[in-house]
């Protein structure tokens, strides 16, 4: 293949991948965003940008996780140039998708016939499980990571194609891989897909342990870095060695490691059909729609064959197809951390996270496109046959991507969509609750609010949140039992206070007095906790006194301190 022709080939993806995604950067800020960028005061400034390597990606109001300082800094130069306008951070996640579909063109085209690595890049440019990571803000890191990755491995495999790496590319992918750690974690794995390739597809035939002791100082930088990294983060980070709060159903249902495996088991044939048919697309996937497993089950079994098979290709294919099992090993080896086999995420399934693990799987899908045809080569209606359905799966992608970018316009936009896509999803009911609440839509939000508990309800933050809901409302009767299954659930949660509070006004003097005093425990507002306290004594001794009286009339409600 001629310069001219990759170049025109090139040109084709980055319209492909514009197309897809071109009408996201009319979107606002939605989910995430909100509290990430419009919200954050961090983020409105360019002041001592370089305080960020010293700092957590959430704020501490938000959780305090994760590290990705030049992901924060990126978002501050977008606020800046923009003046706090979206348009330029949905522009910049655009161009990121275009490059990194021409960024896994040219891996493609260093493994397969420039038929195949083109409709391989293509079916990625187009994919529409990447629209959350472009159409939302916050996906920006999965985009940078992902071009970085298949700009490394790029230049790993041009490089080996010609013989040994120089310094100056090794130098090129040791910068390229401290950067894409800085932007998010799942970087790390960098030096295993570099391994990966060449025990795959490089074609050397020198013996693996010769080759791979020719390496080993390039291969120690690179573990330098990813350590240094490590070590800068875990300085940074409090919440273990992940980094991140383990998903909210792991901590109340207090699952094992055991059970957390078995349940993203059960979930695998999910990503097989996110990765291969996503007419389907969910904002939440939380139970009941996931199950959770409390121990073996057979609904498990699908996604252990999902696994094993999926294992079975790379395995099988590792000397007669290189390319297929290079490209089952990149989705494995990128979708690892973020799957909770290893560690616990904040999450059962994100789609965002399933941007890198896409260009493993469609290497996968185009390397069956040379032995495919060899079959039909000489039959030009099977010829014109293949070629109408890639036109159509491209068709389809573009459709698909353009109109759930609509989807992460806004807020009402894509709670409303998570509750139509996922009804049984107990997450996307409650966001929808939360944001109608917030717009003064009680009834509604209400009505939400209760199907998210009906389905899940073991979540303490639904049931604080609505507790607290009736309770700004005067509604203290129905909030009761709400704080009271939450301290069931959890008794050192947020919230004895205002349950104190809801006790008082209700005369549950003697509860009231009880939970006050754990509020103090807890560090609450010393003021507050003793006022509700001596609220209580005096208002039993106002009931006794009325009660030795004969007055046997409803109690005046005591009135609420003010948490």
């Amino acid at each position: 293949m001629t310069r001219r022709t990759w170049w025109l080939l090139a040109a084709v993806i980055a319209a492909l991948a514009l197309a897809a995604a071109a009408n996201s950067v009319f979107n606002g800020f939605a989910y995430d965003d909100i509290d990430l960028i419009e919200r954050s005061a961090r983020i409105h400034t360019m002041d001592r940008w370089w305080r960020e390597f010293a700092r957590r990606y959430w704020a501490d109001i938000s959780g305090g996780d994760g590290y990705r300082p030049f992901t924060i800094i990126a978002y501050r130069i977008e606020w800046a140039l923009g003046g706090g306008s979206p348009l330029p951070f949905h522009a910049v996640n655009v161009g990121l998708h275009v490059a990194g579909a021409l960024a896994v063109f040219w891996l493609a085209s260093a493994m397969l016939p420039a038929g195949a690595a083109w409709i391989g890049a293509a079916l990625y440019a187009v994919h529409p499980v990447h629209v959350e990571a472009i159409a939302n803000v916050v996906g920006q890191s999965e985009l940078v990571v992902a071009l970085l990755l298949a700009l490394a491995a790029a230049l790993y495999l041009h490089g080996r194609r010609a013989g040994p790496i120089g310094r100056v590319r090794w130098v090129c992918i040791t910068l390229l891989y401290a950067v894409a750690c800085l932007f998010k974690e799942h970087a790390i794995v960098l030096p295993a897909l570099l391994l990966l390739a060449e025990v795959t597809v490089v074609g050397d035939k020198a013996p693996l342990r010769l080759r791979l002791v020719a390496m080993r100082p390039a291969y120690l930088v690179l573990a330098v870095v990813g350590l240094s990294y490590l070590w800068a983060r875990s300085a940074v980070v409090i919440a273990g060695f992940s980094g991140f709060r383990p998903y909210v159903v792991f901590q109340v249902l207090q699952l094992s490691t055991a059970d957390r495996v078995l349940t993203m088991v059960g979930a695998a044939p999910e990503w097989l059909r996110l990765f291969l048919w996503p007419a389907r697309l969910i904002v939440e996937y939380a139970p009941p729609y996931i199950d959770v497993a409390q121990g073996v089950s057979v609904t498990q079994l699908p996604g252990l064959l999902v696994l094993l098979g999926t294992l079975g290709i790379g395995v099988a294919s590792w000397r007669r197809s290189p390319t297929t099992a290079f490209g089952v090993g990149w989705l494995a080896l990128t979708l690892l951390p973020a799957s909770n086999f290893i560690i616990p995420a904040g999450f059962i399934i994100a789609e965002r996270t399933l941007f890198a693990p896409s260009i493993g799987a469609m290497l996968a899908v185009a390397s069956a496109v040379p032995l495919l045809y060899e079959r039909i080569e000489a039959n030009a209606f099977a010829r014109r046959a293949g070629a109408a359905v890639v036109l159509a799966l491209l068709a389809l992608g573009i459709g698909r991507s353009t109109t759930r970018n609509r989807a992460w316009h806004d807020n009402e936009t894509l709670f409303r969509q998570g509750v139509v896509e996922s009804p049984d999803s107990y997450r996307a009911q409650f966001m929808l609750g939360q944001y109608l609440f917030m717009n003064k839509r009680l009834v509604e939000g209400e009505k939400h609010s209760r199907e998210a508990l009906r389905l899940f309800p073991y979540d303490p933050l639904i049931l604080y949140a609505l507790a607290q809901r009736y309770r700004a409302a005067g509604m203290c009767e129905p909030a009761i039992p709400l704080f009271r299954a939450l301290f069931a659930f959890q008794p050192d949660a947020f919230g004895h206070l205002e349950f104190a509070s809801c006790l008082l006004e209700t005369f549950h003097l003697d509860e009231a007095r009880r939970e006050a005093l754990a509020a103090l425990r807890a560090g609450g507002p010393t003021q507050n906790a003793r006022a509700i306290i001596v609220a209580a004594r005096q208002a039993a001794e106002s009931l006794r006194a009325r009660r030795a009286r004969g007055d046997t009339g409803v109690p005046v409600p005591v009135p609420l301190p003010t948490p």
